[in-house]
């Protein structure tokens, strides 16, 4: 009897919450570009601190050649997340894998908005791997 309470009172949470969810609007569907949206979605601390965060978890020592320069793009999301991060240019395979995985792990970024809504939008960043 306990089992069959607890599964009913999990289904009835679990329906609950479902239904709160409020439909996306128009402007929320679309993927911005991040420089087409009224508030950039941008790190808590800046360019700057991003670049740091992402040089500092890469071991240099890892890998006997390492870039100068690394062009990256992703997505961030409406809860501030980061979503398909693809690196476009500046490294070799191995490489590319660990700063995918560093910032696919980054802090959460203050997500665009447009129009008045949180957007999903596209960001390119610029990596700085010089001492």
């Amino acid at each position: 009897m306990k089992k069959i309470i607890l599964l009913v009172s999990f289904l009835f949470i679990q329906v609950s919450f479902s239904q709160t969810k409020e439909p996306l609007s128009d402007i929320q569907k679309k993927i911005y570009d991040n420089q087409e949206v009224q508030v950039k979605a941008k790190f808590q601390d800046g360019e700057k601190k991003f670049n740091e965060y992402v040089v500092i978890g890469f071991k240099k020592e890892n890998h006997k050649v390492y870039p100068k320069t690394v062009l990256a793009s992703f997505i961030v999301g409406f809860d501030g997340s980061i979503e398909n991060v693809e690196i476009v240019s500046g490294v070799g395979k191995n490489v590319s894998k660990e700063i995918k995985k560093i910032i696919e792990n980054s802090p959460k970024w203050l997500p665009a908005e447009h129009e008045g809504y949180r957007v999903r939008a596209t960001v390119k960043v610029s990596l700085n791997f010089q001492e």
